[in-house]
């Protein structure tokens, strides 16, 4: 572990790190980390960071591929981990030419499974015979047929603009073409045995490698209403559902990509929410045990782009950030991107909180307010993710070397407590709504993107957050941080140059014989990384204590930088 000041000074000189490494910081470092990643920024650090592999010439291996293991990936990791999101992101042989896909949350939908095989009898060992095999499918054939057809995204997209010669008249008939057309470029989330969709999940039970992975159904969801159902072993697209087959009320187009589920019960929840004149939010609740879907609150607020919320063993919070959509939600119709349809960011406006009865039928008990804020990514962080800004180009340096934008990049992690007294207090009608104590605050770049914890500790409070970091050194993302939210203390996992992580998954390490629960780091992450200078990518297993790499699973291509993933626990496999 190398000491705090030869980090800095390694980062000063370029970052250009040879080999991997795992630093400690504190509390007392963020200031200067802080202003390291403004000036890494200011003098294009990322243009020795090659990161373009990840979006290009990207193709699916419908496999099994067997892959390469280094080192000692635990049999009791055994499983498959699914990951999902965008992939390729040009089209071929269009009408009008090559169509080129603009920002990188539109690229074409891509989702990939990494078995982790262990002996059978074997799953707590340690001794080396785990192998790692790879499967990919891609999931946009309606998708890429209606853009060749058409020339162009028929369906609403999350950034991807109208074609400006399209006059007014233009506009004014795309606004009714794609209020009726099917969005089947799916893939942000993945929700593996997902209860209440039963009667149209029959159909994925007959995959025997997913039975043994543990996965009896597949949906993959995204920023809207739609989930795409596919088979747990090919990862084959069989047919898309609305939330409306949950529930009859449920017929809103937004909804937020990331549902909840309780660890205990295994409950869904999420939301789904009416655009229009009277905006409306029904919060509902999936039992795992019956399949019936419960709406426990239904309440109006101003609309706005919702990618997440917040789950406790008693309530539901649904924070709304101040990302709010213009004219009621019907922008999105008119400019054909969620993005665009987005009030500019105000920070004299409030975010506002609901709290929403779990248990009792109470609905919403109480409500708060907090600073202008945008839980997802700011919108500024958002336009980033354009390819041209991602690229080592003059758009990227243009936007990244501009201290006025990248100001906009210092993201917090901010932890809050809601009074109970004020649950008592409330009442509908109350002027003025109080504000929840700030308990916590991490700032970039100790803390970033795609945040996870230890998913036994979801609904209450857990200690430690991983998430991916940019310090600076790249367009996206170049390290892995893991946040002890007691002490502020960081420790990151920092890979050689061009070596881009993705989201980390905690897999916790099994309890012991006598039913001891693990401690609440005792586990590994599992990230997919692109070496973004030999363009392959690679499993990478990280002790979650130490954050020290223990094993690898490599490819000799690379794989699309995604987005979310599922680790499901498997029985441990033959060799």
């Amino acid at each position: 572990m190398g000491s705090n000041a030869d980090h800095a000074g390694t980062n000063k000189i370029g970052g250009a790190y040879s080999t991997a490494s795992t630093y400690k910081r504190t509390a007392a470092d963020e200031v200067a980390d802080t202003n390291l990643f403004k000036e890494n920024l200011a003098r294009a650090a990322f243009e020795d960071w090659p990161n373009e592999a990840g979006f290009e010439g990207l193709t699916e291996h419908r496999g099994p591929v067997e892959l390469r293991v280094k080192g000692n990936i635990p049999a009791w990791a055994a499983g498959s981990l699914y990951r999902t999101g965008p992939g390729a992101c040009t089209v071929e042989d269009t009408k009008t030419g090559t169509f080129h896909i603009l920002h990188w949350f539109d690229g074409l939908a891509h989702t990939h499974r990494f078995d982790i095989l262990a002996p059978e009898g074997d799953s707590s060992a340690d001794n080396g015979a785990v192998r790692v095999v790879y499967s990919s499918r891609l999931q946009s054939d309606t998708f890429i047929k209606q853009i060749k057809d058409g020339g162009r995204m028929a369906s609403k997209s999350f950034a991807q603009r109208s074609d400006p010669c399209v006059g007014m008249f233009g506009k004014f008939m795309a606004m009714f073409y794609r209020r009726g057309q099917l969005h089947t470029n799916v893939g942000v989330t993945i929700n593996v045995n997902m209860p209440g969709f039963q009667d149209v999940a029959q159909a994925n039970q007959t995959s025997s490698q997913g039975h043994r992975a543990g996965a009896s159904n597949l949906f993959i969801g995204t920023d809207t209403d739609l989930f795409a159902q596919a088979d747990p072993s090919t990862m084959e697209v069989t047919r898309y559902v609305h939330q409306a087959a949950l529930h009859p009320e449920l017929t809103g187009p937004s909804a937020p990509a990331h549902g909840m589920r309780d660890p205990e019960t295994g409950d869904y929840f999420s939301f789904n929410l009416e655009l229009g004149a009277s905006p409306t939010c029904r919060v509902f609740q999936v039992s795992a045990a019956t399949g019936k879907t419960t709406i426990l609150a239904r309440f109006q607020s101003k609309p706005a782009y919702i990618h997440s919320f917040f789950l406790s063993k008693n309530y539901v919070i649904i924070c709304i950030p101040v990302s709010h959509y213009q004219w009621n939600g019907a922008k999105i119709i008119w400019e054909g991107t969620l993005l665009d349809a987005i009030a500019p960011f105000d920070k004299s406006e409030k975010c506002c909180w609901f709290i929403v009865d779990r248990h009792h039928g109470k609905g919403v008990i109480a409500q708060f307010t907090s600073p202008a804020a945008f839980f997802f990514t700011r919108p500024t962080r958002s336009k980033m993710m354009t390819l041209a800004t991602l690229f080592r180009n003059n758009k990227a340096r243009e936007f990244w070397c501009d201290s006025s934008k990248n100001s906009d990049l210092i993201g917090e992690l901010v932890r809050y407590r809601f009074p109970s007294s004020d649950f008592h207090a409330f009442q509908d009608n109350q002027a003025e709504l109080p504000s929840p104590e700030v308990v916590l605050k991490v700032k970039t770049p100790h803390i970033g993107d795609l945040p996870t914890i230890n998913d036994g500790y979801a609904c209450r409070q857990h200690r430690y957050t991983y998430s991916l970091v940019c310090r600076g050194l790249s367009t996206l993302y170049d390290g892995i941080a893991k946040v002890d939210c007691e002490t502020k203390d960081v420790l990151i996992w920092s890979g050689p140059r061009g070596h881009s992580p993705g989201e980390a998954i905690f897999v916790p390490r099994p309890s012991t014989e006598m039913g001891e629960p693990t401690d609440e780091d005792d586990g590994v992450l599992l990230s997919v990384v692109l070496d973004g200078v030999n363009k392959t990518s690679y499993l990478l297993c990280l002790d979650a204590k130490t954050m020290a790499e223990v094993g690898r699973a490599e490819c000799e291509f690379a794989i699309a930088l995604n987005l979310h993933g599922q680790h499901v626990k498997g029985r441990g496999f033959g060799l």
